[in-house]
């Protein structure tokens, strides 16, 4: 999880019974949503690095670069080795060019380490491995975060200038720069405005769009479009259609009969449940709240989103009820799920007596140490951030706990 307390618990004691995890987790990321978190690889090599076996977990992640594959336990190892090259070790700098063989999904990733190590000169070695990945048969390939990392690092001028420079004789960087362009173009120009679709217009397209965009059109849509929408997901026949039209109704009331959501709750096939609980949220209703209820009861896949449907249904005691399902749970996904619901819980329904409890079991059980972030920052706003925990938020995998403990010690 990145908690601090296990960098301070490796300090004081011996921990080589604990090799094999430790090991573990410097191979393969354990880090619960990589694109929020980052991976944890500079909190695992700073873990190990003050172990006095660390040279033997340095070593098995450089012999663990070659042939990694195109994955998150990839970008975690070459992170790792990164954090060796940028502390002077040349051995783990030209391991880290010699197995560098990047994919389609994380390759540009991992290619932003080359440019942190070696400006231009590393854009470019990057720039020649992702640009050769068409000819290799990859469909897509981005270049999007590679590029603008490099200007933020390099500069926008000096980047576009040295593809320029290296693309003229180099085919795979001039590849690349024309996907980068195109990236760019992409950025600038994409399709229209969603809300200003009508449903119809939508329908014809609901397959290729992302949930947020549905969010953002069920957001803006005139009523009258927006039951047209409603009748759609009844009149859906799969449940690709039921979750595409669910999603529309994930922060605009839904405009019918709200029995129709709480049957699709119980539908386990592509999420569809879970959308419908989200539907349900924005609508006070009592089915709703026994719902909710029958779902935790039954460990629905669903069970993630009750927290957020009982705050719009709310009755006395809930807050010892919500927090209970929070601490009884046992799965990452629900527990991530429930955790993002129980600040907003609170926020909406004051209760002083639970609130720092409810903290300390998110900060202890939140699998995502950005939504502890959260916890911390807030249980320093109340004065009740204990001692043991303000230490060990000094070493947390997530940098902004550190500085949160570091700006605003507790007195």
């Amino acid at each position: 999880m990145g908690m601090g307390r296990a960098i301070l618990y490796a300090k004081s004691h011996d921990v080589s019974e604990l090799r094999d995890v430790i090991l573990n987790a410097c191979l393969h990321s354990q880090a619960y949503d990589v694109q929020c978190e980052g991976t944890h690889a500079s909190f695992m090599y700073e873990l190990v690095s003050g172990l006095p076996d660390r040279d033997f977990y340095h070593n098995e992640v450089l012999h663990a670069l070659s042939g990694s594959g195109d994955d998150r336990d990839a970008a975690h190892r070459f992170h790792i080795a990164a954090c060796m090259a940028l502390d002077g070790n040349e051995v783990a700098k030209r391991a880290m060019y010699e197995a560098y063989d990047p994919g389609p999904r994380w390759g540009e990733l991992i290619g932003i380490d080359f440019v942190r190590m070696d400006g231009i000169k590393g854009f470019l070695f990057v720039a020649d491995k992702i640009g050769a990945l068409p000819a290799h048969g990859a469909k897509e390939v981005d270049a999007g975060y590679l590029l603008s990392m490099s200007f933020e690092i390099c500069g926008e001028q000096p980047t576009w200038d040295a593809l320029r420079e290296a693309g003229a004789t180099n085919l795979r960087i001039e590849m690349f720069r024309l996907i980068a362009e195109e990236s760019r173009r992409d950025e600038r120009g994409r399709r229209p405005e969603i809300p200003a679709l009508s449903y119809q217009q939508l329908l014809e397209e609901l397959h290729l769009r992302r949930p947020y965009s549905l969010w953002k059109w069920g957001e803006r849509a005139s009523d009258q479009e927006l039951e047209l929408a409603a009748r759609g997901l009844i009149a859906a026949m799969d449940s690709k259609q039921q979750l595409a039209h669910l999603r529309i109704f994930a922060r605009r009331r839904f405009p019918l009969d709200v029995n129709v959501l709480v049957a699709l709750a119980d539908v386990e096939e592509d999420r569809v449940g879970i959308a419908a609980m989200k539907a349900l949220a924005q609508i006070p209703h009592g089915a709703s709240r026994e719902l909710a209820f029958r779902l935790v009861k039954a460990r629905s896949s669903a069970r993630g989103e009750v927290i957020e449907v009982i705050a719009q249904n709310f009755e006395p005691g809930d807050h010892e009820i919500v927090l209970r399902w929070f601490e009884e749970e046992g799965d990452d996904q629900v527990l991530h799920s429930m955790g993002m619901d129980l600040m907003p819980f609170w926020e909406q329904h004051p209760n002083e007596k639970t609130e720092a409890r409810m903290l300390r079991a998110l900060y202890e059980s939140g699998p995502c140490s950005f939504c502890r972030e959260g916890a911390v920052s807030r249980l320093i706003e109340l004065g009740a951030l204990p001692e043991e925990l303000r230490a060990e938020c000094e070493w947390d995998a997530n940098d902004e706990i550190r500085d949160l403990v570091r700006a605003k010690p507790v007195a």
